[in-house]
């Protein structure tokens, strides 16, 4: 199959940098309803993730000479994913590269399928303040200062203020009184003994080409490294967890044969507000796959 693919160019990583910073948050805005950038004033280097050494263990991202364990938001793994990542990775290395080992991004045309970006996977380093374990969630809403959703009127609403006032779900219906963060945010903990900052290195890009990596090829992965430059980066939509244990599945479609399946991503926002904090990559120009859902973004 990979005869059907050709590759049409590199991307070097300073071009990449550039292009990663025109990403814009699906629903986030200013005062002025302008989207908002989340890489805007990021830092971003090279690093590498290690497979985990041990059942118990994690894997590892590699900075400079510390390791610091990973975090993913995604619990799952699709197989049909996998395999595409297996094809791509099949002809990459006809041309002398690697999934695992890109520094810069390749694009590529695979005949009747459409033109594809692949690059590292991207990490992002958060820091969020725990107390007895829990994140502080009247810390974090601080990260959102000047910044604004939409509701299906077009009002904006300041993330601040955190419970939302006459937010309209569509035309006619609002909910007067709404608590922006999801009703599981504050039962989530990662140990009642700690009370204090706490870095979190989250996969926000590249779940399955990780797995692919450290799982089905044994071998680390170069990622790309996202960090604050002066103020903390806008928090991520959905809340660390483990890398594993992890659920495989067939497909996102498979999902539906187990309608008792419980354990996902838990989104930082609620039902009605959870997707505003994704990344839309269009206006980088970066083909980097095609979400999941057709949820509407105010």
């Amino acid at each position: 199959m990979t005869e059907h693919i050709t590759l049409k160019r590199t991307i070097p990583f300073d071009k990449l940098g550039e292009l990663l910073k025109k990403i814009e948050f699906r629903g986030l805005y200013n005062k002025d309803g302008e989207k908002i950038k989340p890489y805007k004033k990021a830092v971003f280097s090279i690093a590498t993730v290690y497979p985990a050494e041990s059942l118990t263990s994690s894997p590892t991202i590699k900075i400079g000479s510390k390791k610091e364990f990973l975090f993913s938001p995604q619990p799952t793994v699709y197989s049909n994913q996998t395999e595409i990542i297996k094809i791509v990775d099949d002809f990459l290395s006809k041309n002398k590269l690697r999934v695992n080992k890109l520094k810069n991004a390749v694009e590529y045309d695979w005949q009747g399928r459409g033109v594809y970006n692949m690059l590292p996977p991207i990490i992002e380093k958060h820091t969020y303040q725990l107390n007895n374990g829990f994140i502080d969630l009247d810390q974090l809403i601080k990260s959102f200062e000047n910044l604004y959703v939409k509701d299906a009127k077009g009002n904006l609403h300041h993330v601040l203020d955190r419970h939302l006032k006459d937010y309209f779900i569509d035309e006619v219906s609002s909910i007067k009184h709404m608590d922006i963060f999801h009703s599981n945010a504050p039962l989530i903990n990662y140990g009642i003994r700690h009370n204090h900052k706490q870095d979190f290195y989250i996969i926000c890009d590249g779940s399955h080409r990780i797995d692919y990596s450290i799982e089905y090829l044994g071998q680390p992965i170069t990622v790309i490294l996202v960090e604050p430059k002066s103020r903390p980066l806008i928090p991520y939509y959905a809340f660390p967890m483990p890398f594993w244990p992890t659920i495989r599945l067939s497909s996102k479609l498979s999902e539906k044969m187990y309608p008792r399946l419980e354990r996902d991503k838990v989104h930082l926002f609620n039902d009605f507000l959870k997707k505003t904090l994704h990344y839309d990559w269009t206006n980088a120009g970066l083909n980097v796959g095609k979400l999941r859902s057709n949820v509407d973004i105010n």
